[in-house]
């Protein structure tokens, strides 16, 4: 059967949720498929000026349906001759200063790039901007971005689009030029132009803080999957990681929230949240812990009386990796504020200083045990 519409719809950006879903579904279970879209890939990468292997974009789809637990996948080039060939030399070897221009990016291919073990930032001009930081800090400015107090000249128009790739374990702080800030989450990516136009608009996967300048003549624009938030100046947080349902979480001000062609739309007051499950169905509810949802901007997880279960749960999908307690460890009760360290050996190092426990690491999977000390 032939699924090249559908292949080219989502390597254009253009497919709609229903859609990424079929395809998950489609490239899960039938092998043809699979081998069907890397044709396809390969196509439509050589129609834009390139001839790469087309496994990294495979494995990137087949990460969101649990066939790789890890996205980090590195290509294997079949010739040096576009940005994604140009990605796998640095990923190798991780740079924070400037490279110079090589092929220019397409919008598509900012969407399908594949992930990083670095936070970086990918230019549509080529450019290739890593960071070394925990939380990379980003600011666009008249000549084109600062990250991690280092200029890179770009042109600053609409025209020019800029993707943020926040792997797991790290944060970004994002300043536009209008006064608005995002932080994003770990394992979160966001795609924006460089200059605003007559709307200001953003595409974002994974999780994000927004706090964003009043501009009566331009609204402010998320688009999160099918979910669209629009918003004239106020601060909200969305969520959309894979598996996980959509929100949309309303600090203070006031925003509108639709869902693609379906044109249903819900008007958020503050303390309230808009919720989006697998089957399609909307829920607005009332907030009651903006702690447990807002302290990952601050770097910290805060433990009242918490489980040292729930609190390693949490910590292995923030770090993307999988972490199993023994059941004298489960019910242990924490309280107290955990700095949330560059690595999850870290952290749980942190927490075997504080508790009596231990840690080790089997078959990719961290194993936590009551200590005798």
């Amino acid at each position: 059967m032939n699924h090249e519409f559908l292949f080219l719809n989502y390597l254009d950006g253009k497919a709609g949720l229903d859609e990424k879903r079929q395809l998950l579904s489609l490239l899960k279970s039938d092998e043809s498929a699979r081998e069907e879209f890397q044709m396809t890939y390969k196509r439509w990468a050589e129609q834009r000026g390139g001839s790469f292997d087309p496994r990294p974009s495979l494995y990137l789809v087949l990460n969101k349906v649990g066939m790789r637990r890890r996205p980090w996948v590195r290509p294997v080039l079949a010739a040096v001759a576009a940005a994604a060939a140009i990605a796998a030399i640095l990923i190798l070897t991780p740079l924070r200063r400037r490279q110079a221009p090589e092929v220019p990016v397409s919008k598509a291919e900012l969407y399908t790039y594949p992930e990083s073990e670095t936070p970086l930032a990918l230019l549509s001009d080529g450019q290739i901007l890593h960071s070394d930081a925990v939380e990379m800090q980003v600011s666009c400015t008249s000549s084109g971005l600062m990250i991690d107090g280092h200029d890179y000249p770009a042109a600053v128009s609409p025209q020019t689009s800029c993707m943020l790739d926040v792997p797991y374990g790290h944060r970004a702080r994002v300043q536009f030029a209008d006064g608005s800030v995002v932080r994003l989450n770990s394992h979160s990516r966001m795609v924006f132009p460089l200059g605003f136009g007559k709307e200001r608009g953003v595409q974002v996967t994974g999780e994000a803080l927004f706090d964003v300048s009043r501009d009566e003549g331009r609204p402010f624009v998320v688009e999160l999957d099918d979910v669209r938030v629009q918003v004239l100046g106020t601060r909200f947080l969305v969520s959309g990681y894979d598996n996980d349902p959509h929100r949309v979480a309303l600090v203070s001000g006031s925003v509108n929230v639709s869902l693609g062609e379906s044109q249903q739309s819900v008007t958020l007051a503050p303390n309230q949240m808009y919720t989006l499950d697998d089957n399609g169905k909307i829920n607005v509810e009332d907030v009651t812990d903006w702690r447990g949802l807002l302290d990952w901007a601050d770097g910290v997880y805060r433990a009242d009386g918490t489980s040292m279960k729930e609190i390693l749960s949490y910590l292995g999908r923030y770090y993307g990796e999988s972490v199993e307690c023994d059941a004298p460890v489960a019910d242990i009760a924490c309280t107290g504020t955990l700095y949330l360290r560059p690595t999850l050996s870290d952290m749980l190092s942190e927490l075997s200083r504080i508790f009596p426990i231990k840690s080790r690491k089997q078959e990719n999977v961290w194993l936590v045990s009551r200590s005798s000390n």
